[in-house]
């Protein structure tokens, strides 16, 4: 144990002031919007990477004509559809179990991290 003093976390606002909002319920769907566009552009590095890696397992250099050339196999095109469909399913799965509890009339449950 150290004899620290224990820090109290700093506010973040001015005393007697609200947290502020910075979304409204319309913005909702911007921010929806926004995340999705936000996955596509990851998975596209995703796809960018996995052809570097592709390349280099072949023995070759990955310069960008490399890069360009190369011939996606059926196995390695398999194997980048589920790896963005689990992307997906992650961080659309609030989302989804809200849906599907709704399509069900059953509870709503929480995500969890």
């Amino acid at each position: 144990m150290t004899d620290a003093p224990i820090r109290k976390p700093r506010r973040r606002f001015a005393r007697g002031q609200s947290r502020p909002e910075y979304l409204q319920p319309g913005d909702i769907d911007q921010v929806m919007i926004m995340l999705v566009a936000l996955m596509s552009e990851v998975s596209a590095l995703r796809d960018r990477i996995d052809t570097h890696e592709a390349v280099a397992d072949l023995g070759g250099t990955a310069t960008t004509d490399a890069i360009e050339a190369y011939e996606l196999t059926p196995e390695r095109h398999a194997a980048r559809e589920a790896k963005r469909e689990a992307m997906l399913k992650r961080v659309l799965r609030v989302v989804t179990e809200e849906r599907d509890a709704a399509a069900t009339d059953g509870p709503v449950k929480k995500a969890t991290a």
